[in-house]
């Protein structure tokens, strides 16, 4: 190549950025791929951006500096770069991130070896605000065309582009695409049969600070507007408009896998369905639901429970049972601590919500006879310990979940459950405490699990004969247990754990003590937004008057679908009005009936052995 014709022309506008710009070029400027040109559109600063620029044009005859008269704003400027530009490739940057060294020479590695696409961009690292978090978690260039149809799946200052498929569409910024020009342009280089991919590799550093549009109330609504107007142009090839702007209002969290899987796999496979249609190739389409949404599973789950947490349990399985896909089905196992009849009828009335397999176990108590409850756990009961014998119950299983009463399922756990456990006993999420994580380094153990959210590793137990391992520790730890069961899996599996993302299992302890070492503070926040299993750990439940977990209400919304719904009304009063005076608020239990006074107002709830619950009447006093 000669200077009139590099292979990269590299495409920045700037506005007073005095504090960033200067990062921005040397990133580009130390490239390990030295054949570029690097136009730079100032738009007339006025903080001294454009003297910074003066200054690294005047030593670098690669810099091509445009100063403009007027201030024509960023869509004007980048139009012009890429009239200006002479290169094979058009690189975006932008003039507040930083470019890692070796971005271009990787991207240009990977145009010049795969013709096919047309666009190329990069994953990021995010800086400058502690809870930001990237949306670019997806390289392949398949399933990147699917996910377009449902948000912008690329960081605009990470692209290389074609220029040659660019002039033969004349395809460039579109002037009403404010604050969404590139998304924009993805959708029309798409149309065109263009390909877009991401090199799955951290190329650029994107800054978030207080001028960033996604930070703007004025402009992040206009970015939302005008990037609504363009996925419901994409979509609306497939769907109708009322289809269209469901999944518009639906599908619309980051990282795109928080969204609902059941939502999303419906909207998949519609689509699949017109692609068909359309007698386009569904292939991309599946591929898509599987690393999205997930594959078919059975899944294996065992609880334990006695007969006062049968309500509990059963909040539980409603919760995986609603957020199911339907390439999902269900063997439960209920370790009974024991359940009575009338119980586990209640619990066979969720089939109602999808059908599935159940077998209620008795356990013996005298195989936990030395298993001691301490004063730190006096709120758990024996059943606590069962967990230890799961695999010598059901040999024959490769794996299962293992889970507390006290959790509800915020989403499909096909993810969770088809995680490779590879040689680890089990799949597990940090304990979220402090003191914990203190009491535990002081008898050996580094990382310390939750116990109460488990994916045991059947096969590698059996193996290493951990049941029996488990009641031996229970002996030699018991004169320094504090935490029962968690103490004893702690202490016997010796940091051979898979530690897994804290999405699935948002302790309440999360939110307040702040403790974690093995997740980044993004990881957290999405979990805190994007929970998949709630857990209500510690002593005070959402059926208490007093439980801090601020996701205490999604366990009255699961409520409403068991046998125990008329407990809702109940639970809800007393939370919200509690402390009232009994004039106000009155509760009555007869042996047919509770009845709940307020203002004037009766909730009158009659127990009676039907399929559903009891039934509710307000009547006026």
């Amino acid at each position: 190549m000669t200077n009139n014709t590099p292979k990269i022309s590299v495409v920045m506008s700037c506005y007073n950025r005095k504090d960033y710009v200067s990062d921005a070029i040397e990133s580009i400027l130390n490239q390990t791929y030295k054949d570029f040109e690097f136009i730079i559109i100032d738009d007339c600063s006025t903080d001294g951006t454009r003297e910074i620029i003066q200054k690294y044009a005047d030593k670098d005859s690669r810099i091509v500096f445009i100063k403009n008269a007027h201030n024509l704003g960023l869509i004007s400027n980048l139009n012009t770069g890429l009239e200006l530009a002479k290169g094979e490739y058009i690189a975006r940057m932008d003039d507040d991130d930083i470019s890692l060294p070796e971005r271009f020479e990787k991207q240009v590695k990977y145009l010049d070896e795969h013709q096919d696409i047309t666009v190329l961009g990069t994953f990021i690292e995010t800086f400058g605000k502690e809870d930001s978090m990237s949306w670019v978690n997806e390289c392949d260039s398949s399933i990147i065309n699917i996910i377009i149809n449902f948000f912008n799946p690329m960081c605009h200052p990470t692209v290389m582009i074609r220029n040659k498929f660019l002039k033969e569409h004349h395809l460039q910024y579109a002037a009403e695409a404010l604050h969404a020009e590139e998304y924009d342009l993805w959708k029309n280089i798409s149309l065109k049969d263009g390909k877009l991919a991401n090199l799955p590799e951290i190329l650029l550093k994107y800054r978030v600070h207080e001028n960033s549009i996604t930070l703007s109330k004025k402009t992040r609504k206009i970015q939302r507007d005008t990037a609504n107007k363009i996925k419901t142009e994409l979509l609306k090839r497939y769907f109708n408009p009322k289809e269209t702007n469901n999944i518009i209002t639906t599908i619309n969290k980051y990282p795109f896998e928080a969204n609902n899987k059941i939502f999303l796999y419906n909207t998949l496979n519609k689509m699949k369905n017109s692609y068909s249609e359309l007698n386009l190739d569904t292939e991309p389409i599946v591929q898509t639901i599987e690393k999205y949404c997930g594959v078919p599973s059975q899944m294996e789950i065992f609880f334990a429970s006695d007969d006062k947490f049968t309500q509990h349990l059963s909040v539980a399985m409603a919760s995986i049972l609603i957020n199911s896909l339907p390439i999902e089905t269900f063997n439960f196992y209920i370790l009974d601590g024991g359940i009575s009849e009338k119980n586990k009828k209640k619990i066979l009335q969720l089939k109602s919500i999808k059908d599935f397999n159940i077998e209620f176990i008795k356990i013996d108590d005298n195989i936990f006879k030395d298993c001691k409850i301490t004063n730190e756990c006096n709120h758990i009961t024996k059943q606590t310990y069962y967990r230890f014998i799961i695999p010598q119950l059901k040999p024959q299983l490769q794996k299962a979940f293992y889970f507390d009463c006290d959790v509800i399922v915020n989403n499909s756990l096909n993810k969770f459950w088809n995680i490779n456990l590879k040689d680890y006993y089990v799949a597990a999420i940090e304990d979220f405490w402090q003191e914990a994580a203190t009491y535990y380094k002081s008898i050996g153990i580094s990382k310390s699990f939750n116990a109460g959210v488990l994916l045991i590793n059947n096969k590698k137990w059996l193996q290493d004969n951990i049941t029996q391992k488990l009641f031996l520790n229970v002996k030699n730890l018991n004169n320094k247990l504090r935490w029962v069961d968690q103490d004893i899996l702690n202490y016997t599996f010796n940091n051979n754990v898979l530690f897994v993302s804290p999405i699935y299992n948002l302790q309440q302890t999360a939110f307040f003590d702040t403790y974690y070492s093995l997740y980044s503070e993004t990881e957290m926040e999405n979990a805190k937004m994007n929970p998949v299993i709630i857990h209500y750990s510690g002593v005070l439940k959402p059926w208490h008057n007093k439980c801090l977990h601020p996701l205490w209400k999604k366990y009255l919304i699961y409520l409403k679908y068991t046998p125990f719904k008329t407990e809702y009304y109940y639970i809800f009063i007393r939370k919200y009005f509690k402390g009232l005076h009994s004039n106000i608020l009155g509760i009555q239990k007869t042996e047919k009936h509770k009845i709940i006074s307020f203002l004037g107002f009766k909730l009158k709830i009659k127990r009676k052995k039907k399929r559903g619950g009891g039934v509710c009447n307000f009547q006026m006093k």
